[in-house]
């Protein structure tokens, strides 16, 4: 049977990395020379959920993964906080949650403050070469500094260290990312005989997740995706085989992850259990199996997630692990307990915005939407670009043919989600309003509310408001700093977004009441409820029309704006975005303005010069995040749609 999930195993419902049993007989840190310090290599891969042998798909072809498996340990519960590449990496390097660092939206080039940790520093400092070959991706300023390693590059090896100094070395592994599924790249992986030139696996055999219709063009990527899979095991196999051969094996930790999970369309980017969990294998040589309670070939069960690497690889070092970081260690001599649970965070995704948080205790995964209107399958059009299963299953759902649980994916969210992953391995049911599930969802709500306040969640905060709120000669120069301060009530503000999430016609005095704050972020989760109740009112559009008058934040000007329009007064509205997008200079308030046309359905007042100037916009070079270009693609798709509008919700 060829299940990209095996039913018979539950590694893509558990939660995070289990190394529950780890003990340590003796202190790394007593080494008397670098000889007596692990060597470290991270070998790691893109976009694919736990679909190896040795994670039980049945028709998976991956050996030499899974003869690492067999002398190492595979965790059963291994996590990417965020289900998608620059954000995840931000944590990883950092040991630090991307939601607390401002790095939490897909991409960004956001400052963050010289005192936030990163770990191949850390390591240099002790003595370690550290390289990277080669994707960066930290979606930060810390993408552009060059002291972070000693290489960087597609050239960059452990090779070139000192004959007797310990490396940490990274290898990435490109060849599944979601990009390499497009025709163009299958054509060339078959042309170079690097892949079969028929699947290996028959489509007609592929057992489809239940929310995935029965398309060819479905079955034909699922195929090629573990065709794929396959080429990359071969060459992690290479790259074991070189440490082999180098004579290194016997003094190297090695570890196998993916980035998150994925890659067909509602696995990347989404917080569901298929886009966070992960692979992950670790090997521990005989040297070092005195490291672990495991056994080679044990599996190991305990909750672990990407903010716990930097740690962890700190503690195996015999470095000291920063204050600021927010994981655990999980090997080592610092090893601490797993913790209880694992949380996640999804926000913007190129070019659309939406903020989500989740938490799993290991069997139940609960998930909050705060921007519940938004579809999963109305978000950034890159998948729909470079596969073929995207634009089929949109068409599908188009002519009305998918049934309730594949038409999930194009409909508005529920405000709170469960699921029972023991039960529900692909998240499909949503068991959050049953009198049975009461308990738990208010257990795991109140722990999703404790960890964003304790580890001060910036995702509560509009992006557009960040230049705003800080930067050189301002009070706080980052959001990092903003966010930690007193500045930041986030308590309070967090109660006000859950509010406004519901959007309820009986809450309007209440929402009216928040767009009086002093706070410009509560005036913004104040204008958005509105937005998502849509009283017509004559009341209310007044409110709206001053916000749009006189408040100093853009967000909360566009934000009243787009509730102003599905309140009864598009025309206005209109305008009022319209003046926004003329005038602004910033990337994101521009973004939020494109966005904001097409959810107030204002869209159909613009013409096909003003998409074109909006094209031809010249924003300042000093905006570190012109250059990732996300107003332009929704510019971009506008213009190649021309007459017709994107549908966005």
């Amino acid at each position: 049977m060829n299940n990209p999930i095996n039913p018979k195993i539950n590694y893509l419902l558990i939660s995070v990395i289990g190394l529950n049993s780890f003990t340590l007989a003796a202190d790394i840190s007593s080494a008397e020379n670098n000889s007596e310090r692990p060597n470290i290599l991270w070998i790691t891969c893109e976009d694919i959920s736990p679909y190896l042998g040795c994670y039980g798909f049945e028709q998976a072809m991956t050996p030499n993964l899974d003869e690492l498996a067999g002398k190492g340990i595979r965790f059963t519960h291994a996590y990417a906080n965020a289900p998608v590449c620059a954000v995840a990496r931000s944590t990883i390097l950092s040991g630090m949650y991307a939601s607390t660092l401002g790095t939490h939206q897909m991409r960004s080039r956001i400052q963050l403050p010289d005192d936030i940790p990163v770990y191949p520093k850390i390591l240099r400092e002790a003595g370690y070469y550290c390289t990277n070959n080669s994707k960066r991706d930290y979606n930060s300023n810390y993408e552009f500094d060059i002291t972070i390693w000693d290489e960087s590059s597609n050239n960059a090896h452990y090779r070139n260290r000192k004959s007797d100094q310990p490396f940490f070395a990274v290898f990435n592994n490109t060849v599944t990312h979601e990009s390499q599924l497009s025709q163009q790249r299958i054509d060339y992986y078959t042309e170079n005989d690097l892949i079969p030139e028929m699947p290996r696996i028959n489509p007609a055999d592929i057992i489809l997740p239940p929310y995935h219709p029965d398309l060819p063009e479905i079955r034909q990527d699922w195929a090629r995706l573990h065709d794929l899979i396959t080429f990359m095991d071969r060459q992690t196999g290479d790259l074991l085989q070189e440490l082999e051969d180098l004579g290194l094996a016997d003094n190297t930790i090695v570890f196998f992850y993916s980035d998150h999970g994925g890659q067909l369309a509602r696995s990347k980017r989404y917080i569901y259990n298929v886009g966070t969990q992960v692979p992950l294998i670790l090997y521990l040589p005989k040297k070092w199996q005195h490291l672990s309670e495991k056994k080679p070939g044990d599996t190991d069960s305990r909750m672990v997630s990407f903010v716990d690497l930097a740690q962890t690889v700190i503690s195996l070092a015999g470095c000291e692990v920063p204050e600021l970081m927010q994981g655990h260690v999980f090997l080592g001599p610092e090893k601490e307990e797993a913790p209880e649970y694992v949380h996640f965070y999804r926000d913007r995704m190129g070019e659309r915005y939406d903020f989500s948080r989740a938490v799993t205790d290991g069997q139940y995964y609960f998930i909050r939407n705060f921007m519940p209107h938004r579809p999963r399958g109305r978000d950034s059009r890159y998948g729909f670009t470079v596969q073929a299963n995207w634009r089929a299953w949109e068409e599908y759902y188009g002519m009305g043919n998918c049934n309730d649980i594949q038409s999930q994916f194009f409909q508005p969210k529920t405000v709170v989600e469960l699921f029972d992953t023991d039960s529900d391995l692909w998240h499909i049911n949503n068991i959050a309003n049953k009198p049975e599930s009461q308990k738990i969802t208010g257990q795991l709500s109140e722990e999703l509310d404790k960890w964003m306040i304790k580890t001060r969640d910036i995702g509560l905060i509009p992006e557009p408001m960040f230049h705003e709120l800080c930067g050189k000669g301002k009070k706080f120069e980052t959001m990092y700093e903003y966010a930690q301060s007193e500045d930041y009530p986030i308590e309070k503000i967090l109660n006000v977004a859950k509010h406004a999430s519901f959007g309820s016609t009986n809450e309007i005095s209440s929402y009216l009441e928040y767009l009086k704050d002093a706070d410009p972020i509560i005036r913004f989760w104040g204008a958005f409820a509105l937005f998502l109740a849509r009283p017509s009112r004559t009341d209310v559009r007044a409110v709206l029309k001053g916000i749009i008058d006189i408040d100093s934040f853009a967000a909360n000007r566009i934000m009243a704006a787009q509730a102003l329009a599905v309140c009864g007064e598009p025309d206005v509205a209109f305008e009022s975005i319209m003046k926004e997008a003329n005038q602004t200079e910033q990337t994101y308030v521009l973004l939020l303005a494109l966005n904001a046309f097409q959810y107030s359905f204002t869209d159909d007042r613009l013409t096909l010069q003003d998409w074109e100037r909006f094209k031809a916009k010249n924003l300042p070079e000093n905006d570190a995040d012109v250059e990732l270009g996300y107003p332009n693609r929704i510019i971009t798709d506008a213009l190649e749609l021309w007459p017709g509008r994107r549908i966005v919700y």
